[in-house]
């Protein structure tokens, strides 16, 4: 018997499978939207970050950022430097973000290669 094909679901489809189950029941939309039932709640636990995320949206892999107001202020660091025409390497940003580390007090912040990389695919 062969093993059925894993989907991936986008934020638009799993808003529209939350809001029939609310009409209907958890069961109703499962069978409605041919998913399981599981899925049905666990879409309707996530349903906050499934409205706030874009619609094209299939899943919420990877974790959050430890400092996110460092990286909020090295993201617009590295917006104004862009805007002005000015090549950011990743050598720049990490000088950046341990002087904005150093500013907010944080102390076990390294800038290590694989952080700065890490946080170029979060923004």
């Amino acid at each position: 018997m062969a093993a059925e094909k894993r989907l991936a679901y986008d934020a638009d489809f799993k808003l529209k499978a939350i809001d029939y189950a609310k009409e209907h029941g958890n069961r109703p939309a499962a069978r409605e939207f041919s998913i399981n039932e599981c899925m049905v709640r666990r879409w309707r636990q996530q349903e906050d970050e499934l409205r706030l995320t874009r619609k094209t949206k299939k899943s919420f892999r990877g974790r959050k950022a430890r400092w996110p107001g460092l990286e909020d202020r090295l993201y617009h660091w590295i917006s104004e430097q862009r805007a002005a025409g000015q090549s950011v390497s990743t050598v720049a940003i990490r000088i950046q973000a341990k002087a904005i580390a150093n500013q907010l007090h944080i102390e076990e912040f390294q800038a290590g290669a694989s952080w700065c990389f890490r946080f170029m695919k979060r923004r």
